[in-house]
């Protein structure tokens, strides 16, 4: 008997529940995808999604779904999600003609499909990119089954829909990196350049940040509508949870911040608490400051209050400040997605930024060819996350390198290199060019005057010293030996000038920092004399 391509029905809630047993086993972290009154509801178009399945000799054998956006969206976007198959499904190639009969619908729908692959699964992959599909993205350790496995993100394009798609000339090098590579694959001419120098909304404010109900939020977000804000921020595609895409059961979490008694912008995200991930929906402004600290605030309430496994965002690339704030908070592109945005008359570009607060990896990934040419950018932009945390961890609560997000501290730590040194070892003696900047992992080291006299000052674990000197190269004012065995970090001037020239907003803020703690250190020596004297 030959295979039956058809929609789903309520009444295939216990065919289906046997398909999703035998594709993905019966340990799926949420145990409703194992009931059949939930089932049933999910396979009715009217309470859950449009569904299509391959049956086969009374069994159901491969199913996937059409998700809806939450709510109606006008984005010319078909978002297909649990897809699922026995193995004679991919043997059979039933399954290519279940995919086939959906790239019909899509077709005929007059839009794009995006779709998401385990990095697990070959077979899938194969199977989507024999049909059409793209590989445009690629999300390590997305989902939590047994394991946490990455996703690979497809795309069919659709010439209608990519002819409206606006033009960007210049995008963040790792987003332009991305973009090149996913554009390359479709086969769409790509103008935009790399430019380094893009200046992020600014992290350190006055703004007040406060917690909302989804209500609240979305008053002020009306309200907002009169100034006209730009849409920065495209998170409403669809709100559904885990691999499966489970309905939401947790309500919306916002954020609001204020100047003074006026609103000025706001943030929502929910929290995923099968994958552990923030997923920013929503965002708006009606200044030009306040989305940097709201991400910010989102950032942190996620990983300290909830304790998010990652955070993400989609922004769109007509947003660059937004794009540059992201990284700098440690945010990673992971997935470039072609007019999937309507705005106007035109489809706007989405940038998928993620920041994992997990050790990066490639384990449980099994990628064909197709695939790895994109997975191979990814891991390049993941580069900075594969800096030790400690590093950071160090540089963190320094005072030169305050108001820094994790993004910019990852690339101030790339530029240390660990040096060991030996009791009586000599790091630089007065007059000396001042060409190194230190800091102190482990260890101590002394401070004099001259060599052999009493040390002015010993330093010890997270200490920094010869900043000062390190900035403008002017000769050392004292010597610096090893007391015990010590390990150092060390950064060059010249690799530090190279940095800040190409981003001008981490160098003004460690400026900033360096003018005030000399400031501190004036106003305390002045004080000290000024005693001294009344003293005398």
């Amino acid at each position: 008997m030959g295979s039956n391509i058809r929609p789903a029905t309520s009444a295939d809630a216990p065919k289906w529940l046997e398909l999703v047993q035998a594709a993905i086993g019966s340990e799926y972290p949420v145990k409703e995808l194992y009931d059949l009154n939930w089932i049933s509801s999910q396979l009715d178009p009217q309470t859950g999604h449009e569904t299509w399945v391959i049956e086969n000799g009374g069994n159901l054998t491969g199913s996937i779904s059409f998700l809806k956006a939450e709510p109606a969206s006008a984005n010319p976007i078909a978002n297909l999600g649990r897809n699922i198959f026995r193995p004679e499904a991919l043997a059979d190639s039933s399954a290519d003609a279940l995919i086939r009969s959906v790239n019909q619908l899509v077709a005929d729908r007059k839009q794009m499909a995006v779709a998401r692959v385990s990095a697990a699964d070959n077979a899938q992959q194969a199977l989507f990119e024999n049909l059409g599909y793209i590989c445009v993205g690629f999300q390590p350790l997305k989902h939590l089954l047994q394991k946490r496995i990455g996703t690979l993100f497809y795309v069919r394009p659709d010439s209608g829909v990519l002819g409206k798609r606006q033009i960007i000339s210049e995008s963040l090098p790792q987003v332009a990196e991305l973009a090149a590579a996913a554009l390359e694959k479709l086969q769409i001419s790509n103008t935009m350049a790399a430019r380094d120098g893009i200046v992020g909304y600014p992290l350190q404010t006055d703004l007040k940040v406060h917690e909302a109900t989804a209500d609240d939020f979305e008053l002020w977000r009306m309200q907002a509508q009169s100034a006209n804000p730009a849409v920065e921020v495209s998170g409403r595609f669809n709100l559904g949870f885990g691999l499966m895409r489970m309905p939401a059961t947790v309500p919306l979490k916002a954020l609001f911040g204020q100047n003074d008694t006026t609103v000025v912008g706001g943030m929502s995200f929910y929290f995923d608490e099968h994958d552990r991930c923030a997923r920013i929906t929503e965002a708006f402004s009606t200044d030009d400051v306040c989305l940097g600290p709201l991400l910010q605030h989102t950032v942190k309430m996620a990983q300290e209050q909830l304790g998010a496994v990652y955070t993400e965002v989609d922004i769109l690339i007509t947003s660059p400040r937004l794009l540059k704030t992201a990284e700098q908070l440690g945010f990673v592109p992971v997935a470039y997605m072609p007019a999937f945005f309507v705005r106007g008359d035109s489809h706007v570009d989405v940038v998928k930024m993620v920041k994992l607060n997990l050790p990066y990896s490639l384990d449980n990934c099994d990628f064909t060819a197709h695939a790895k040419a994109i997975v191979k950018v990814i891991d390049r932009n993941f580069e900075d996350q594969k800096v030790g945390m400690a590093i950071i961890n160090l540089l963190r609560p320094l005072s030169m390198f305050k108001g820094l997000g994790d993004g910019e501290l990852r690339k101030v730590a790339r530029l240390f290199t660990q040096k060991l040194y030996r009791p009586g070892d000599e790091l630089f003696a007065k007059d000396d060019a001042g060409e190194e900047a230190y800091i102190v992992l482990r260890g101590k080291i002394n401070i004099l005057l001259e060599r052999g006299a009493t040390p002015v000052a010993a330093l010890t674990d997270g200490k920094i010293f010869g900043e000062l000197a390190f900035l403008d190269g002017s000769p050392r004012i004292a010597f610096a030996s090893a007391a015990q065995p010590s390990i150092l970090l060390v950064v060059h001037r010249n690799a530090f000038a190279d940095l800040t020239r190409r981003e001008p907003a981490l160098g003004m803020v460690v400026m900033r920092n360096l003018a005030l703690d000399m400031a501190t250190k004036l106003r305390s020596t002045d004080a000290a004399l000024a005693a001294a004297r009344a003293n005398k």
